[in-house]
């Protein structure tokens, strides 16, 4: 009789286990708090990647166009510097020419 008094307690116990295990407990407040600030900060996290992918997608298109705005300007300078150096060199020219005809003058002047 103890035998089937033991088994008795045992297999209630072991259906209030089961019970206790299959029964869904509520979620307390604080549970849903937690949560609930899990998935605000999932959810900035990926609003974070996603600005910071859009932000270096900005950047990108930023260097490239500074990039071809530095090679026009370096294109302009160039060819004012050529224009330059064409201006100078024709004013090295004229100033050779004088500098012969001076010296041709002085020249004829000093003849015996």
């Amino acid at each position: 009789m103890l035998r089937n008094i033991v088994i008795a307690v045992g297999l209630a116990a072991a259906g209030l286990s089961l019970s206790a295990c299959a029964k869904e407990e509520k979620k307390g407040p604080a549970e849903r708090a937690g949560r609930a600030i899990d998935e605000t900060a999932r959810k900035t996290g990926e609003a974070l990647k996603r600005a910071g992918e859009k932000t270096g997608e900005a950047l990108e298109k930023a260097g490239e166009k500074t990039g071809e705005a530095l090679e026009k300007a370096g294109e302009k300078v160039s060819a004012g510097a050529q224009k330059v150096g064409a201006a100078v060199g024709k004013g090295v020219e004229r100033t050779g020419e004088a500098l012969e005809k001076a010296g041709k003058k002085v020249q004829e002047t000093v003849k015996p």
